[in-house]
């Protein structure tokens, strides 16, 4: 007989197990590494038109056995696989073959056409590129050291061209895993509410350039990075078959295969928008979202995300019955700051049992005072009754107050009486006018902690002139604007329009406060020339404007497991 010591003792060991996260658990049914690497350099891709792409293929060293693929391709170059992925070399976001051959995988890095060592004519994130990606893929899918089941692989760029070649649907592409990557270019990238990213591509299309032409590699491909990238975004400023037929980007209904998106709540300024749509949109009955904190590769190569990954690639490429399709499809990490989260699984996004509230924006003092802004009102759920105007100036200078995060407008709610989640997309509905022609709005949600410190929580943007909803994709949550034609404004005329913020998680606790900052400018998107003079929004009576917030009480039982979380270093804030 056991004595009571002993019983307890397993009792304890049994709890222990029940109670472990569950990505301790599942270490005991994934690929454990037990193979060496074979490299073969330059090997050449044949393409329908007679061109080819040139690869590198890292392969398990097990002559006459076969493996599943992940294959990855960008303008990155596959010859920089040496460099660190942290800045200023950023585009090291390619999966690891010390990590991933190991354990029973074939990599396939492929340099896209113009790029690298691929000759042809550069055509980034284009349509050509998904047809050549679909040869690839094809081609790889036929290799005798392969299984014949292709997945794809990476972070940013190669996550966006895994949205547009899964739109194709090659017979041999099994899975996707876009990690943190948009899927409209036009939307989620370019022109984010109708206004051109220029902080971006002021910045990452010259580095990419850079390390082609600068670098030592130009000798491999002297004539590569040719294409007039900028000029042929800003000819075509509307949304048009531009971006669907020449540029390329995920056809929503044509995702049909399994997915599993991965996004970052700080990813607001280029990937989380498209991670998220592309999941809510697709038909695939097999589709999983996970959102995380921290560096824009830091969970891609932490091994808590290479798990997730690895449980999802064995599933589908190797049939290991390892128990991630019985988990809930939605995998969070909601934040109680923007440097510390704890995952959370529901069962679906939007969630279910969010209670969308509206808080009215007022022109009435909150009693804040934000240092540099004369405009700081309240955020109430009563709808102020009186019409009132809050005119802020647009102008020249405003582009510097934008880039230092000065709110023209600020509205505040008293601070928190208990904690409130706020989790899922947000709708800032406005009346709105300019003493020009057009406007633009940045829209903030801050919080704003006990101590007085500010955490940005998400924002959106919007030209007013692209006002226009598409009523078949658009919510009460989510507005989704065409960007099919301006609609110019009339020196004061008054309008109403919907800025869509991007989905976001963060847990306002007891004594914070939720902020809404209005702006026309970021100091990061292009400031045209119509930011000449004064800007107006307009609160109460028939005009009233107000935020809808996705407020998420808490779940309805206890949880059996602790799935953990993340702690990031930094000072967050703003």
């Amino acid at each position: 007989m056991l004595k009571p010591q002993r019983i307890l003792a397993v009792l304890v060991g049994l709890l222990a197990l029940v109670c472990a996260p569950r990505t301790i658990v599942a270490q005991q049914q994934v690929s454990q590494p037990k193979y060496k690497i074979t490299v073969d350099k330059d090997v050449r891709i044949p393409l329908r038109d007679g061109g080819y792409l040139s690869a590198d293929v890292y392969r398990p060293d097990a002559p006459g056995e076969k493996f599943p693929v992940l294959m990855s391709l960008s303008a990155y170059q596959k010859e920089l696989q040496f460099l660190p992925p942290i800045a200023p070399f950023t585009h090291q976001e390619r999966p690891e073959p010390d990590w991933w051959v190991p354990r029973g995988y074939t990599l396939i890095f492929v340099d896209t056409r113009g790029t690298g060592r691929s000759p042809g004519l550069t055509d980034i994130w284009s349509k050509q590129e998904a047809f050549d990606y679909y040869d690839a893929i094809e081609w790889a899918g036929v290799q005798p050291f392969g299984t014949g089941k292709v997945g794809l692989a990476g972070v940013s760029y190669y996550a966006l061209t895994q949205w547009t070649v899964a739109s194709l649907q090659p017979p041999h592409l099994t899975t996707i895993v876009p990690w943190e990557g948009w899927a409209d270019l036009y939307r989620d990238n370019v022109f984010h509410g109708g206004l051109f990213n220029e902080g971006f591509y002021g910045g990452w299309w010259l580095d990419v350039m850079g390390k082609q032409l600068l670098d030592v590699t130009r000798k491999d491909n002297p004539g590569a990075m040719n294409e007039n990238l900028l000029f042929n975004y800003m000819t075509h400023p509307l949304d048009s078959p531009y971006w669907d037929n020449v540029k390329g980007r995920a056809q929503m209904d044509e995702l049909t295969l399994p997915i599993f998106s991965a996004g970052n709540w700080q990813g607001w300024n280029h990937h989380l928008r498209g991670n998220i749509e592309a999941f809510m949109r697709s038909p695939s009955q097999n589709k999983h979202l996970r959102v995380h904190i921290g560096g824009h590769t830091f969970a891609f190569y932490e091994d808590e995300g290479k798990m997730d990954m690895l449980r999802w690639y064995d599933y589908w490429l190797k049939g290991i019955k390892n128990g991630v399709m019985d988990e809930p499809p939605v995998k969070l990490c909601v934040r109680t700051s923007t440097r510390e989260c704890s995952w959370r699984y529901e069962n679906e996004w939007p969630i279910q049992r969010t209670q969308y509230t509206k808080f009215y924006l007022n022109p009435q003092p909150s009693g804040v005072a934000i240092a540099g802004s004369t405009n700081v009102g309240s955020l109430s759920k009563a709808a102020p009754s009186a019409r009132a105007q809050t005119t802020y100036d647009a102008g020249p200078t405003s582009e510097g107050r934008g880039g230092r995060g000065i709110p023209s407008a600020a509205f505040l709610t008293e601070p928190m009486t208990e904690d409130v989640e706020i989790t899922g997309h947000t709708n800032l509905v406005m009346w709105v006018s300019s003493e020009t022609e057009d406007m633009d709005v940045f829209a903030f949600l801050k919080k704003i902690n006990p101590d007085g410190s500010v955490e940005t929580a998400s924002r959106g943007m919007l030209k007013v002139s692209h006002r226009q909803l598409d009523p078949k994709l658009s919510t009460p949550f989510r507005p989704y604007h065409t960007h099919a034609i301006e609609q110019k404004l009339k020196p004061n005329e008054v309008v109403p329009i919907e800025v869509e913020i991007w989905a976001t998680s963060m847990v306002f606790q007891k004594g914070s406060r939720i902020r809404i900052d209005v702006m026309p400018s970021d100091g990061g998107h292009y400031f045209s020339s119509y930011h000449l003079k004064n800007n107006s929004l307009y609160t109460g009576g028939d005009r009233s404007s107000y935020v809808l917030l996705p407020i998420v009480p808490a779940k309805s039982g206890a949880q059996l497991t602790s799935l953990g979380g993340i702690k990031v270093g930094g000072g967050g804030g703003e």
